[in-house]
């Protein structure tokens, strides 16, 4: 049986450091947490030999990017209200508790309604949109998923008719955007963060 404080990780505690992996609630935040989904997606794609069972992993690595979208932009919406806020801003639109709620309960697993509001942000701050080609990204990857987040996750759920997907432009169309996204805040900041 498990202990319930760390369940199945307390049954397998590494005891030396060649198989140790470590878990520090201290250490994790969205930053982390968005970065591991896509580090996780960077390779599962190292592991595509266009094999026919391949195609086994289409689904978990557009769960694996889309979520690790969807928290980047959770991430920088929070900094970006931030920033706002730090310029004397006030308002729901900026205020932290509305801003979470908004997150948790509002827009959720929404992306479209994500980017929306991350370039609601990016308008109010005077800084460049996103590039054209991120968008389209986010948008089309929006646009397979459903509000509820789950389209990715389970059979039978995503709409999308038969496709034959170019792996690698995909996977690259991906990283491309989630790399963007992941330095948004810096640009916005000159590197200064929030």
């Amino acid at each position: 049986m498990t202990s319930s404080s760390g369940g199945l990780w307390a049954a397998h505690t590494a005891t030396d450091n060649a198989h140790l992996i470590q878990y520090d609630p201290h250490f994790m935040n969205e930053h982390i947490v968005a970065e591991g989904f896509a580090d996780a997606a960077r390779r599962l794609r190292l592991s595509y030999r266009a094999q026919a069972w391949d195609d086994v992993i289409l689904l978990p690595f557009m769960f694996l990017w889309k979520h690790a979208i969807e928290v980047q932009i959770k991430t920088n919406i929070r900094d970006l209200a931030k920033i706002r806020r730090s310029q004397g801003e006030t308002g729901p639109q900026v205020d932290e508790a509305s801003v979470k709620r908004r997150l948790q309960y509002g827009l959720g697993h929404d992306l479209a309604g994500l980017a929306s509001e991350h370039a609601e942000h990016l308008v109010a701050l005077a800084v460049q949109a996103l590039p054209e080609a991120v968008l389209e990204t986010v948008h089309g990857l929006a646009e397979m998923d459903n509000k509820s987040g789950t389209a990715f996750r389970y059979p039978g759920i995503l709409g999308a008719p038969k496709a034959n997907v170019d792996f690698t432009g995909l996977a690259q169309s991906l990283d491309d955007a989630y790399s963007l996204l992941s330095v948004v805040i810096d640009a916005v900041t000159d590197g200064q963060g929030v």
